[in-house]
């Protein structure tokens, strides 16, 4: 529960995997962006007003030294990313006082509103291959179908990882 006079702002995380250089190595990276979602889209999609900050950079490794490196670079992008937020959680359960636009300061609760990513991004933050669909269980071979498949179940979702993590590897974690 928030306490009364309590303020939530929606916070809205972006990100896209960029290619930093091309000269040596092909470095690429993830920068991660922050912006408040109570902001007009006028003045948001202006680059000069400066409504996006930028948080921080999650590298990208091919992660040669693992047998299995897609999931070794699963778990450095959840792991950075982890660290990158940390303070904003903190800031959420506790909240923040801050000066509102009338002047006044309010205690300020951030709340991760959106996550703004294309398909690959999106697949990595929610664990799924990127030949699955992020909404239902539709298999590879049936997307396309014009078929009602179940939703995705944050529950069996979470179970499934934990599977995972604890090494009893369950079917549904193959890609």
């Amino acid at each position: 529960r928030l306490p009364a006079g309590a303020t939530v702002a929606p916070v809205i995380l972006a990100s896209d995997k960029t290619e930093l250089s091309r000269f040596k190595g092909d470095k690429n990276a993830w920068p991660v962006y922050l912006s408040v979602g109570n902001i007009s889209k006028g003045v948001c999609h202006q680059p000069a007003c400066h409504a996006s900050v930028l948080l921080g950079y999650i590298p990208v490794s091919k992660m040669d030294a693992f047998k299995d490196n897609s999931v070794a670079s699963y778990h450095l992008f959840h792991d950075c990313m982890k660290k990158i937020v940390e303070p904003l959680v903190v800031a959420g359960h506790e909240g923040v006082e801050m000066v509102c636009a009338d002047g006044w300061i309010c205690r300020v609760f951030p709340v991760l509103a959106a996550y703004i990513g294309d398909h690959p991004e999106q697949c990595l933050v929610a664990c799924c291959a990127e030949n699955r669909c992020l909404k239902c269980l539709v298999s590879a071979n049936q997307r396309g179908a014009n078929l009602q498949f179940p939703a995705r179940n944050q529950t069996q979702t979470t179970n499934i990882l934990h599977m995972q993590a604890i090494g009893q590897y369950p079917p549904e974690f193959i890609a």
